[in-house]
């Protein structure tokens, strides 16, 4: 029992070292002068003789409920027509994606022909990107809904920053349960090591539903070759390829005009299967401090809970599970509030404590199941 106090106090230090860090990086995280300026400009500081044209590319698979929502949110986006091009690949819907999608004027609708491979939506966005005719590409899901100015705030980042990569804040919409809770608690979390770690140079993450980069660069890195046997990964993998080539010039576009807004899993078997998914790639990591980071935090929530389960037998492991978990929380806590306050989701903050131990369950079972690779994600079994 005293190495086992002893273990989970050197992890602690260890781990809340990583979260200090975590904590100073994202609020030194900032938007560029330029963007600052064209943001108190009301978004009238870009001319449109010389705007870049923009190629958005939407992946979509069975998304006949999101994929309509969407794409009326592109076709009002600040930003001239003449300059933007909105690119859907159907990856084999079998529900009415493809009819919503052809009842939008002006929308391209590609369809992806293959089969039998691994990864459908890299080779989805492979054939949108050979497709566009845009300078910068720009990615989201078909289950996202942006802002009215996110097109002009990722090109006026571009723009003022030469930046050959872009990540930008996703939020999730949740139902009012333990379920929507934790995940928008988890998944926020997550978005403010993002924007940490890309500002450090030392945790290279993004998510695919809110980047960007040139289609120039996409073809220099020769896009998703040698990953494209991994299942998921089609934005760290391509990330971590254009971060080799051009380390200093990686954006995480720190703007709530920029923030997309995506929904949570609505059961816990596909939030499960989500997490998994994520989970898989882990192991592909060869980038930065991922995968220390990633196996620290595994080790510690599972050292939790070897020590709530000794807890049902022994009064002192209970005491001591007890104790992490406040320790934990009171680690964690600085930089939660931080991020909840630019999401605008402090309220969840009073949940934080409770849901500490479904955290540590869940990070355990998903991580551990995602070694093996296998996972049921829209309507596929990948193995």
């Amino acid at each position: 029992m005293l190495a086992l106090t002893a273990l989970f106090l050197l992890l602690s230090l260890v781990y809340g070292g990583w979260i200090r860090a975590f904590l100073r990086d994202w609020q030194a995280l900032s938007l560029p002068k330029a963007l600052k300026d064209f943001n108190k400009s009301a978004q009238t500081a870009l001319d449109p003789i010389t705007l870049p044209r923009v190629s958005v590319l939407v992946p979509a698979r069975n998304e006949e409920d999101n994929i309509g929502a969407l794409l009326t949110a592109l076709q009002v986006q600040h930003y001239p027509a003449d300059r933007l091009e909105i690119i859907v690949i159907d990856d084999h819907s079998e529900d009415q994606t493809a009819a919503i999608v052809k009842e939008f004027k002006e929308i391209t609708l590609l369809r992806l022909d293959v089969a039998g491979i691994n990864s459908y939506k890299k080779k989805a966005l492979e054939e949108g990107v050979a497709k566009a005719s845009g300078e910068l590409i720009v990615c989201t899901d078909a289950d996202c809904i942006p802002g009215p100015h996110w097109i002009e705030q990722l090109v006026a980042c571009y723009r003022s920053t030469g930046a050959k990569f872009i990540a930008a804040p996703v939020a999730l919409t949740y139902q009012q349960n333990g379920l929507g809770y934790l995940q928008a608690l988890d998944f926020m979390v997550l978005q403010g090591i993002t924007g940490a770690g890309l500002f450090s140079g030392k945790l290279l993450m993004a998510n695919g539903a809110n980047l960007a980069y040139p289609k120039a660069v996409f073809n220099e890195v020769n896009g998703y070759a040698g990953t494209d046997h991994i299942a998921s990964g089609d934005d760290f993998f391509l990330l971590h390829k254009i971060a080799d080539r051009y380390p200093n010039q990686i954006a995480y576009l720190k703007s709530k005009e920029a923030l997309v807004t995506t929904a949570a899993q609505p059961t816990w078997s596909t939030f499960l299967q989500q997490r998994i998914r994520w989970a898989s790639k882990s192991t592909h990591y060869k980038k930065g401090r991922l995968q220390q980071v990633l196996s620290l935090v595994w080790s510690y929530n599972l050292l939790l809970l070897l020590l709530a389960i000794g807890g049902i037998f022994d009064s002192h492991s209970l005491l001591i599970f007890i104790g992490g978990w406040m320790m934990k929380t009171m680690v964690e806590w600085s930089f939660v509030s931080e991020v909840a306050g630019f999401f605008g989701q402090k309220a969840l903050l009073k949940k934080f404590f409770w849901l500490q131990p479904l955290h540590m369950v869940y990070t355990v079972v998903a991580g551990a199941l995602g070694l093996s690779g296998n996972y049921r994600w829209k309507g596929r079994t990948i193995r």
